[in-house]
């Protein structure tokens, strides 16, 4: 359900889409347990987009982050994982001018959704919801939904 939205003016190889992808759903997952299945990255090549900031024309890396909010999901909660992000990003694709990642916003205006028919959890109530859903999650895995069998093998490896 959460989305990154990586609004790119360096471009970015497959690898580090990849990367990029797999961190910061590594990250999300560790932070707010949501299963790696219902995180989503998308990248947008907005080189050629017309940016003011400050009046005066930009070009910048930026990363907004779509996601649910909640009483566990302090400020300085997503301050610091705005800050991973960042770090992630540097690690994978630089920090030096035009390769810095400028700006990380954070919208916690993700309402609610419904992916395959289930519709995402209150925060806070992660672990009743996987609970509750199991059977449905079992059925689409073994009609082989490979997003419901990875997430199967996701919570196995989690004890969960």
């Amino acid at each position: 359900m959460p989305l990154y939205d990586v609004e790119h003016v360096t471009p970015l190889t497959l690898d580090q889409q990849a990367g990029l992808a797999q961190a910061f759903s590594s990250l999300h997952a560790r932070r707010f347990k949501t299963p790696r299945t219902f995180i989503n990255v998308r990248y947008t090549d907005v080189s050629g987009q017309v940016v003011f900031r400050g009046g005066k024309r930009a070009k910048y890396n930026r990363v907004i982050l779509r996601t649910r909010q909640g009483e566990q999901r302090t400020k300085d909660i997503y301050d610091d994982h705005a800050r991973d992000i960042i770090r992630v990003w540097e690690g994978v694709v630089g920090s030096q001018g035009e390769l810095a990642l400028r700006t990380v916003w954070v919208m916690g205006a993700l309402t609610t959704a419904v992916e395959c028919g289930i519709a995402r959890p209150k925060v806070g109530e992660e672990d009743k919801w996987v609970q509750d859903n199991m059977d449905e999650f079992k059925r689409l895995a073994a009609e082989g939904d490979t997003d419901f069998i990875d997430l199967l093998q996701e919570l196995e490896a989690n004890g969960r």
